[in-house]
C-alpha cells in the first residue's frame, strides 16, 4: 500500500481554513517588512517587479501602488494564497500586467526584473545558490534583490529545507551565498527581532 504524502506545514505552503487565518496574521506581522522593502526598491525606480513566495498578495499590491508598476510577477507554491493574491489585485490589472502564478524559487518567470524581493521565503529553498542564481539571470543590470530573513538563531525547525537557515549563521552565510551567485550586498537592516533585511545588485 502507498505511503501517504506528508502534509507540509502551514508556514510552507498555507491551505485550507487554517490556511486563510495563518495568511491574515502573517500580512499582518510583516507590514513593516513590506514597509521596507517598498522603500529599498524605491531607489531602484522600478518599472517590473518580481516577488519569490507573495503570500496574501498584500507586498506586490503596495508595491503596484506605490512604485507606479508597470509589470508585476509572482510565484507562490501555494493554490490559496495564489487564489487570494489574484483577488486582491484584480482591480490593478486596467494599469500593470500581472502575472500570479503557481511556482517557487525553481520556476521563475521570465526577465528582466528591476527588483526581486523575497520575503520570509528564503528558508523555503532547498538550493538556496542555484536559486539565487536563477534571480540572478532575471534581474536587470542595475535591479535590486531584496531578500527578508525570519532569524532563527539555533532553534530552527527541523522541517524547514534551507540548509543555510539551519546553520545557526544563516545571515553571514546568506551573504556568502549572494557573493558566490555573483552579487554584491549593498545593504543590510535589522527590520525587527525577527526579520533581517538584505539588499544586493549584480556584481562587476
Amino acid at each position: 500500500m502507498a505511503q501517504a504524502k506528508k502534509k507540509l506545514p502551514q508556514a510552507m505552503r498555507p491551505s485550507g481554513r487554517v490556511g486563510r487565518v495563518f495568511g491574515w496574521v502573517m500580512a499582518r506581522l510583516n507590514r513593516d517588512a513590506y514597509r521596507w522593502t517598498v522603500a529599498q526598491a524605491r531607489a531602484a525606480n522600478p518599472k517590473s517587479f518580481l516577488e519569490i513566495g507573495f503570500g496574501t498578495g498584500h507586498l506586490l499590491k503596495t508595491a503596484v501602488k506605490s512604485l507606479k508598476l508597470e509589470r508585476a510577477s509572482g510565484v507562490d507554491p501555494s493554490e490559496l494564497m495564489v487564489e487570494t493574491a489574484r483577488k486582491r489585485m484584480k482591480r490593478l490589472a486596467k494599469k500593470t500586467a500581472l502575472d500570479i502564478r503557481m511556482g517557487d524559487d525553481t520556476a521563475l518567470p521570465e526577465g528582466p526584473f528591476d527588483v526581486i524581493a523575497a520575503l520570509h521565503s528564503f528558508q523555503f529553498w532547498s538550493d538556496p545558490e542555484a536559486a539565487l542564481r536563477r534571480a540572478r539571470e532575471r534581474l536587470a543590470p542595475d535591479g535590486r534583490l531584496i531578500l527578508v530573513l525570519r532569524v532563527h538563531g539555533r532553534r530552527t525547525p527541523k522541517w524547514i529545507p534551507n540548509p543555510l537557515s539551519r546553520t545557526g549563521n544563516e545571515i553571514a552565510e546568506t551573504c556568502t551565498a549572494l557573493q558566490r551567485a555573483g552579487f554584491s550586498v549593498v545593504g543590510m537592516q535589522g527590520i525587527s527581532k525577527a526579520s533581517q533585511g538584505i539588499v544586493a545588485r549584480i556584481s562587476g
